[in-house]
Parts: structure tokens; sequence; C-alpha cells
């Protein structure tokens, strides 16, 4: 009783502080199932909210995966718990628990469940209690955070990605022969739909960067309205472009022009779709080299499949680099044929850099391209219409550059990071405030 007491007390002195002074100064836990850092979007949004949250007073820790997978950890902080101390206790329990997913049936899900309770296992371990409001990366930290937090402390999430989505493209590029309703029966593609709907539900309010996501989460799985929040991200625009100054230490081929693409080499980012429309390409014209920047499990496939094409002297496999700025600027135009995108940052950078854009009317993807005015949107996974375009501002330099430097302007206004952070901050206030209010 005494403890109900001043627990509530506790709350009640919270809310009046807020509502007097506002939301001042709160300590954030900012939480991914995923390994961080990593390559890709979701570290440098978290990395630059960590930063500019830092830099107004508030105090942000990370918890996450570590890279090389061995534990849940806050970053920057001792001491870390390996994940290999608590796995055996984890795996007799599901073997104990979940006897229709023993360690060798389906391997996939059987991690999935591992990682998952290392997860809350660890998070445990550090303590929930110190912070005033949770931010999950995913729906799996999401729902794995509501399990075991204290009911008072708000869950706020970000929809970065479709996860059932991209499980199904993940699916679909192993079987490439199976149907959609084939793939959608599959027990991955359940397993991980349930998880994505449980995420949703476990969240006080949610961020999505487009209104395609928005339409997901509110019409798939069914979530309110009211629990979600539409703004696009932000970026560290003069930091991006402070690391694209100075002279370039890579340099195009003479007399061709630059095709690019950056990103994960997977079957959701279409990236077979660019191989093939090159193909058709070469045909017509060869007075361009295409460059791919990144890697994934559909590398040594793309890589036959350009040798079978007949574009070995064509395309170059880059790999991955800390510096994309400088190949961007050497760039005449991007592409991004995806089949599923929110707001990936890819095409961020691009526009930055003032690279004319070409993107599929996949998911988020033509939300960020104005068709016609700083860019062009075709249809997924037509490779006619892509070369076809290619080809028109290979042809047109005034069209190419006109829509590059709109593009910049397009970009510098809206992926601002002050614009971001502010209302990232907005939902944070109105998670504390609504919890204090029901607790």
């Amino acid at each position: 009783m005494i403890t109900l007491i001043t627990d509530t007390l506790t709350l009640l002195i919270r809310h009046l502080i807020i509502r007097k002074r506002g939301v001042t100064k709160i300590k954030i836990l900012i939480a991914s199932y995923y390994p961080l850092p990593a390559l890709g979007g979701i570290w440098s949004y978290v990395s630059q909210l960590k930063k500019r949250l830092e830099r107004l007073g508030h105090s942000v820790d990370i918890f996450s995966q570590s890279p090389d997978l061995t534990k849940y950890r806050i970053i920057g902080q001792q001491p870390e718990l390996q994940s290999s101390q608590i796995h055996p206790f984890i795996t007799r329990q599901l073997n104990k628990l979940n006897r229709l997913l023993p360690q060798n049936s389906n391997l996939w899900i059987y991690q999935t469940e591992l990682h998952r309770y290392t997860f809350e296992l660890s998070a445990l371990y550090y303590g929930l209690n110190k912070y005033d409001v949770i931010h999950a990366q995913d729906v799996l930290a999401a729902h794995s955070l509501y399990r075991i937090k204290p009911r008072h402390i708000p869950l706020v999430t970000s929809a970065h990605a479709h996860l059932s989505g991209d499980i199904y493209y993940h699916l679909k590029g192993i079987h490439r022969n199976k149907m959609d309703n084939q793939i959608n029966a599959m027990i991955e593609y359940q397993y991980h739909n349930t998880l994505e709907y449980e995420g949703y539900h476990s969240s006080d309010f949610i961020h999505t960067q487009s209104k395609w996501m928005r339409g997901k989460v509110i019409n798939e799985f069914s979530v309110t309205p009211k629990k979600l929040f539409t703004f696009p991200y932000g970026m560290d625009i003069e930091g991006f472009l402070r690391r694209s100054e100075g002279e370039s230490f890579v340099s195009r081929p003479k007399d061709k022009k630059v095709i690019i693409f950056t990103g994960r080499l997977v079957y959701l980012k279409g990236i077979q779709y660019l191989i093939d429309a090159l193909a058709l390409l070469k045909h017509e014209r060869n007075d361009w080299e295409c460059w791919i920047l990144g890697e994934g499990n559909l590398k040594n496939e793309l890589q036959l499949k350009c040798r079978q094409l007949g574009l070995e002297n064509e395309v170059k496999f880059l790999g991955v680099s800390n510096n994309v700025p400088h190949f961007l600027k050497q760039a005449d135009i991007f592409v991004l044929p995806g089949l599923q995108d929110t707001q990936p940052h890819s095409v961020m950078e691009a526009q930055l850099i003032g690279v004319p854009i070409i993107v599929s009317d996949a998911a988020g993807l033509p939300e960020m391209v104005l068709d016609g005015v700083n860019g062009i949107v075709v249809p997924v996974g037509d490779i006619q219409q892509l070369k076809q375009q290619i080809n028109f501002l290979l042809e047109n330099e005034y069209i190419r550059k006109m829509y590059g430097n709109r593009a910049r302007v397009w970009a510098q206004k809206r992926w601002s990071m002050d614009n971001m952070v502010k209302n990232i901050l907005a939902i944070y206030k109105q998670s504390i405030l609504g919890k204090n209010t029901t607790s």
C-alpha cells in the first residue's frame, strides 16, 4: 500500500511539473531489436536523433543488439551482458514450451524467438524504470518492451518498415515460382505478420514516414488513426554536404554518363529490374556505366546475371562505401526501382547532392519524387519503361540538370532535421502526458 501511494504521488508530481513547464528535460531509451550501429538509414536516423536531443538537454540511451550479434547492450555503457550467458536458459524454455518449434524444424523462427527473449531479459537486466519514454525502432522491439516495461512508461514506435511486406519479398526472392497466396500462407510470413500486429498494438503512439505506411498500419493492422503521427525523416543536411566537399577520390569514365544505385542488394530493392533494363539499354547506346554500391544476398546472383547479359564491363559492383557523397557527385542519374520502401535515405542523399532520380511507383517512393518536376516515377517492375526513362535522361542534359537542381531545393526544404526532432518531441510529450493522465 505504501509503495502504491508513493508511486501515485510521484506520478502526480511529475504530471504537474510537465503541465506547468512542459517537457523540458526527459530521459529517453531508443531501442532496436536489430544490430546498431549498422550501415543504412536506421542508424543515421537513430544517431542523429540522439545527437540533436542531447543538444537540447535531453538524455538518450540506445539499447540494441551489437553488430557481432553477441549481446544486447546499451551502447557505450558497462557492464555488458553476453547473450551466451542467458541463451542456455532460453533454449531450455523454448524446447519445453514450444514443441512446435524444435531447433531443427524452422531455424529462422527459432532464432527469432531466441533473440526476442534475449532482448527482453537483457532489457530487464539494464532496467527500464529510469526512463520517461521508450522509443522502439521496430515492431519486434515494441512488442518485447511492452511485455516487460513498467506500465506508466509510454512506448512510442517508429514504423521504419512494413515487416511482413519485407518478409514477403524475402521469401519471394527465395521462392520465385510461388504464387502470392502460397507465400502468404507460409509459416514464416504468418509468424512475422502476427508479430507486426502485436508490435503496433503494443505501442501508445506510432510514427510513420509516409502516407503509404500510415495506410498499411491503419488498414491492414486495424490500428486507430489517433495513435499515428505521420511526418518525414530528417537529415543532418549540413553535415552530409560537408562530407561531399573537396576533391572527389572517385573519377567517372571518360565520355560516359554514370548511372548509380546505392542500397542493399536484396530482392525488394528491385535491382534485378535495373539490370534487365540496362541490358535493353545496351542495345541502343553504350555511352554509360552503372555503379552499384552495396552488399546483400543477391550480389552473386546479380553478378552472374550481368555476365549472362553481357554487362560485365558496363556494371560495376563497388561494395559498401563510407563516402557515398563522393560517388553521388560523379553520377548523372540515380535509380531505385524498389518493390517496397518507406522513405529510403539513399534517395534523400542523392537529392541533396542534386542527382536526378528515377524511382518506381511502389510503397512510399512516389511520395519522395515529383514526377516530371524533380525526377521520374515509373511503374514497378516495368523494365521497358525504366529503360526508356533512363535513356530519356541520358539524352537530355538540360532536363537532367533541371531535375537535379529542383531535387536539391526540394530535399533541403523537405528533409529538415529540426522539423523531425520537433515532431518526435511532440510525440514524446503527448505520450508522457497521456500515460500520467491514465496511470
